[in-house]
């Protein structure tokens, strides 16, 4: 009993000594702030500018973040301010003097408001009877409020409310209001009489904090920009598991499009910003992080169908904002890499204060988010064959000899005849298994799962501030081969070593193991092999316990035994670290030099078990690739940023850029293994190849910037930038890149005061500039020669490309214009933009005559048209004591024109598309379906040959060698967009994102091998339940027979194009705030329970294949459906 005593004692202690240090820190950390502010200088001048513009530039050259109201700003004119390292509490009282504004400070946090008439009390009133007010401050949600400012309306008597919220003040008169402000809060007046508490909510004032634009080289206020530019809000989205970041931004931001070509964790995604760019360069964005241009795409050593992308390597809870660069007014600073647009990620930064520290946790499951290419199960299939069988025997016109007799087969069948033909053959295609029927389903694929923990830590002091950050991730794919693995750590560190310097680093370290397979085709595919050849009357191991390895298709490639033994791995190592040095030279002259060294190893290793049907010819095989990829850049930036004269402000840029990216491979693939459990180079006797390569590509840049503001009215922009790049010969290796910019804040203007009650913004905006795109090859100019070329075992030398010394740039010709709306205070606004984009000196292969001993020639000969509008609008529907609403929709149409090909050629047909002078780039060219005849259930095509008046015969005929291809619909969608909410109520709060697209047609690139018809030893799709049955049926699926002559699997025919409309619950987020009162007693400030789901409903007007899938979906892993459980402790 005494060491129970002793340890309640010790417990006490412990959360009394908590208490106290969490106290002490407290307070420390506002002495040590009220220091910063005591010490803080600023240096300026201004003439007749509005205090807005001298809040702002204070905030430029301290620390301090200034929250004001935006209209009371306005009204306060500073007329003249010469101040030289003159203290900020000054330059504050100058300005404010006779403003009817006052100032708090707390926490690095500037708070203007309006000043409270004082009031002398006379020496009679301090001697009247004192009463005690009690009181606590809280949020709308119900959370208390620590250090809100509560004082007595007209007098100095007031305090901060305490860890609780709790205060209490001495009063004499019976009846007193308080005034009780925080930072970033609406301020209360209440009134109160002494002897009931009472309970003051605050509410967060929405208007206190404008948007800021990122765009790498600098910072703008979104009311002060020209360009076109979205900034993606993370939060409704912060709670669903996304490997990569580029799942954050489906359906966030107008004309951006994302997809993957797999389900596969860790999969590649790509992104496109207005339409595609290019014909054979990449029509993918530049990916900017923390102000560096950044490795994008694969990176997978292996080669694999799915891929790994790099953006894998980066935890998403790191990143602070993503903002989606779309024109050229800030993509033109980025010159050769900007025609696709610029996507910028900021990672977090820690701000001064009390340390904050984050646990975050959360645990789920996944599956397919909608049925993909569903097959008939064992008895269905076996009564369609046994059906197909006997429709074979009915149609039978064939010769009757000896094998035919033998078979039952002869011309002219009746009824019984036919179904005791079928009776005979039926187990040759589909027989009952030992084991009753196979659902390969249940052995190829699972519930994924997914868990993840992370920690991070954040804050700072006068001179330095931090984050810092570990993560580990795991995935488990659906299938049973697939998966992800992720370890990442982060170090943001900055550092004010001087007055006039400032350094930095930022860090990142991760490594990333992926587990994939082999899709498209290959039969051991668990995608392919499931859907196509291994059947339900296929049982997965003989009766005796063996491998079953007779399949009635595949023979001995059992998909499950394949998988179980084969693996192809990969193994990421990345460390991404950047650090920065800023000068004040001069008065508003800055230098910053960065360098950045981002290195990625990737290691591959694939094995085939020769006890499988993939390895068993070589008696295994193994592989093993490495791949190093490194990526420097180095930046030299000089601002200078002045006012003069009256309302003029001016900002320039100049600077000096290398990049520079090189990568080294090396692989090797062996067989002939003693032993199966032992895969490894050196363990094998036979090698099949081995292989490697090294290359190396660098860009040196000059860039310069222009910016001019008159009265935060009229905005011009102008920029330049020259890139040289070593992808392209000598006389044609530099490259010029401009921009120009201009906008109008109409609402500024003294005319518009009439309607500001209602009309709080509006802006116009235009900008045109030129960016452009290099070829994806190192060395496409140059004429190579191949070294390794093999002849008998002898060495060889032959030509492998042909010089191109006119290789050049792909230039991208920008057109934007844009309006800006605010209405009711901001709590509705609207954003609508027209664009043309013209890509002029595109890559295209040029025909040649094969005596060249070359088909092709790349050259720079095409142009292409880009143009559309986009639309957003963002509003605050409700907004009360316990319940917030707002929305967001943004929607974004995009068509493109090709406008030439070569100056000969007016066509191109490729496939199943045709690239044509005046059609969109992806239009469908080939057979079109005339549906089934109604008759005998065969399917019919128009003829569609062209007469001497240019018309189509629209006569049909059954036999598709008669039918010529024509122009049909285009892959592009009409409109695409996304629909969000965010509600919140006390300690609740709900999110959830409806992303659609309508007007795009998809490709079924699988169908070839699905819509045979009639071939008994495959699987059937379900869509063979609307088939042809008997005379007078209207469908558009064929009779089903064995062994039809005609074949839909033969012909790529119209009948494959299907809408990709669609309108998905792209994400839904519950989570539940657990009240500060109960946190707090054990010391912590936040604890947030959620539950969170990804494509979670889908409308499809095509519903056999998932929308999402790609514009011609294959033998991929489909997109999933996840479900996360989570927590999240804040202390």
């Amino acid at each position: 009993m005494e060491k129970l005593r002793n340890v309640n004692r010790l417990g006490k202690c412990g959360r009394r000594l908590c208490m106290t240090f969490l106290f002490l820190c407290i307070t420390t950390s506002g002495l040590m702030q009220a220091s910063v502010f005591a010490q803080a200088t600023v240096t300026a001048k201004f003439r007749n500018v509005t205090l807005n513009e001298v809040l702002w530039e204070i905030q430029k050259q301290t620390d301090f973040t200034f929250i004001y109201s935006t209209s009371d700003a306005k009204k306060v004119k500073v007329e003249n301010l010469n101040v030289k390292n003159e203290l900020i509490s000054e330059v504050l009282n100058k300005c404010l003097q006779n403003s009817g504004l006052t100032y708090t400070v707390h926490d690095g946090v500037i708070a203007i408001r309006k000043a409270e008439p004082a009031r002398t009390q006379t020496a009679a009133a301090v001697q009247e009877k004192s009463y005690t007010i009690t009181g606590k401050v809280t949020e709308d949600n119900g959370e208390p409020i620590i250090g809100a400012n509560v004082i007595v309306k007209g007098t100095t008597n007031g305090m901060m409310t305490d860890l609780n919220g709790n205060f209490h003040l001495e009063v004499t008169d019976k009846k007193v209001t308080l005034v009780v402000s925080y930072i970033g809060y609406t301020s209360q007046e209440v009134t109160v009489i002494p002897g009931k508490t009472v309970n003051v909510i605050l509410k967060v004032d929405n208007n206190l904090l404008e948007e800021v634009i990122v765009t790498g080289y600098g910072t703008f206020k979104k009311s002060a920009y020209a360009g076109s530019a979205s900034i993606v809000k993370t939060d409704a989205v912060k709670d669903v598991p996304n490997v990569s970041f580029q799942q954050m931004l489906e359906g966030a931001a107008p004309g951006v499009s994302v997809s993957s070509g797999s389900g596969i964790p860790g999969s590649s995604t790509s992104i496109r910003i207005r339409g595609m760019g290019s014909f054979n360069a990449s029509n993918s964005p530049l990916y900017v992080v923390d102000g560096v241009p950044v490795l994008s795409g694969d990176i997978g050593a292996s080669g694999s169908d799915s891929g790994l992308d790099v953006m894998s390597t980066l935890n998403t809870s790191d990143i602070e904002s993503i903002t989606v660069i779309k024109d050229a007014a800030a993509g033109s600073l980025y010159g050769s890499r900007a025609a696709n647009g610029v996507v910028i990620i900021t990672t977090k930064q820690g701000k001064s204060g009390k340390p904050v520290f984050s646990l975050k946790s959360d645990w789920g499951f996944s599956n397919f988010a909608m049925p993909f290419r569903e097959i008939m199960g064992g008895q269905e299939r076996r009564n369609m064959i046994h059906e197909g069988l006997r429709n074979y025997a009915l149609s039978y016109t064939g010769k009757v000899d000896e094998d035919a007799m033998e078979e039952g087969l002869h011309p002219n069948m009746t009824e019984n005849e036919a179904w005791a033909y079928a009776d005979a053959n039926i187990d040759q295609y589909a027989p009952i298994p030992w084991c009753g029927f196979t659902d390969w389903d249940d052995y190829l694929f699972r519930n994924g799962s997914h868990q993840n923990y992370e920690f991070s830590a954040s804050g700072g002091q006068e001179k330095i501030k931090y984050y810092t950050s570990i993560g580990y991730m795991k995935q488990e794919g659906v299938t049973i081969n697939s998966g992800l693995e992720r370890v990442s750590a982060r170090l943001n560190v900055d550092y004010q070593m001087a007055k006039w310097m400032n350094i930095g680093a930022k860090i990142q370290f991760s490594r990333v193991n992926q587990d994939t397979y082999s899709e498209g085709t290959t039969y051991t595919s668990p995608i392919y092999g499931t859907r196509n050849g291994a059947t339900p009357s296929d049982p997965v191991w003989n009766e005796d316990g063996t491998w079953n390895q007779a399949l009635i298709k595949l023979d001995d490639r059992n998909p499950m035994l394949s998988n179980s033994f084969n693996f192809k791995k990969e193994y990421v190592t990345r460390s991404f670290n950047t650090v920065y040095a800023t000068f004040d030279i001069w008065k508003g002259i800055k230098f910053t030099s960065t360098y950045s060294y981002d290195f990625v190893m990737n290691k591959s290793r694939a094995w085939k078990d020769p006890r499988t049907s993939d390895g068993d010819d070589d008696n295994g095989r193994f592989s093993k690739d490495y791949n190093d990829i490194t990526n420097m850049t180095w930046s030299n930036i000089l601002t200078y940023q002045t006012n003069f004269k009256k309302k003029h402000n001016l900002d320039l840029l100049a600077g000096y850029e290398i990049n520079s990216k090189e990568s080294d491979g090396l692989g090797a693939t062996i067989s002939n293994f003693a032993r199966w459990d032992k895969p490894e180079i050196n363990n094998g006797v036979v090698y099949q190849s081995m292989g490697g390569s090294n290359k190396a590509t660098r860009i040196v840049s000059y860039i310069t910037r222009a910016n001019y503001d008159y009265d935060n009215k009229y905005y011009l922009g102008a920029s330049w930038r020259t890139d040289g790049s070593s992808r392209l010969s000598r006389e044609n290796r530099w490259g010029n890149f401009w921009s120009v910019s201009g906008a109008w804040r109409i609402s500024s203007e003294n005319f518009m005061k009439p309607v500001q009650d209602w009309l709080s913004d509006l802006k116009l905006r235009v900008s045109y500039g030129v960016n452009g795109t290099l070829p994806s090859s190192y060395y496409g100019y140059l004429g190579l020669s191949s070294l390794t070329s093999n002849y008998n075992n002898n060495p060889g030398i032959k030509q492998s490309q042909l010089e191109n010394k006119d290789f050049t740039w792909e230039t991208n010709y920008n057109f934007n214009s844009g309006i800006d709306l605010g209405f009711f205070d901001n709590r509705l606004n609207v954003t609508f933009e027209y664009y043309i984009r013209t890509t002029k000196d595109l890559l295209y292969d040029r025909p040649l005559s094969l005596s060249t001993g070359f088909s092709t020639y790349l050259s720079n000969i095409g142009k292409l048209r880009n143009k559309g509008y986009e639309l957003e609008i963002r509003s605050t529907n409700i907004e009360t004591k316990n319940f917030r609403w707002s929305s967001s929709l943004n929607l974004g149409h995009n068509s493109n024109k090709i406008l030439r090909l070569d100056g000969d050629l007016e066509q191109v047909t490729s496939g199943t598309t045709i690239r044509k002078v005046g059609l969109p780039y992806s239009t469908y060219y080939m057979i079109e379906f005339a549906g089934i005849d109604p008759a005998d259930g065969e399917p019919m095509f128009y003829k569609n040959t062209t007469d001497e008046n240019g018309k189509l015969n629209k006569e049909t005929t059954k036999d598709p060698r008669g039918a010529e291809k024509v122009i049909l619909q285009c892959a592009d969608p009409t409109i695409t967009g996304g629909f969000g909410n965010s509600l919140s109520y006390k300690w609740f709060d709900l999110n959830f994102n409806l992303n659609f697209s309508f007007g795009a047609w998809n490709y079924d690139g699988a169908a070839g091998k699905l819509e045979h018809g009639g071939d008994g030893t495959l699987n059937i799709p379900t869509y063979y339940r609307k088939r042809w049955q008997k005379e007078g049926d209207q469908t558009n699926i064929e009779r089903f027979v064995i062994g039809r002559s005609t074949s839909m699997t033969d012909y790529a025919t119209s009948r494959r194009l299907y809408s990709g409309d669609y309108v998905r619950l792209k994400n839904l987020t519950f989570g539940f705030t657990l009240p500060k009162t109960w946190t707090r007693k054990v010391g912590i400030d936040n604890v947030r329970l959620y539950a969170s789901g990804n494509n979670l409903l889908t409308w499809a007007a095509y519903d056999y294949i998932d929308p999402e899938s790609g514009s011609s979906p294959s033998w991929d892993t489909p997109p999933m459906r996840t479900y996360t459980f989570g927590l999240e402790v804040k202390f």
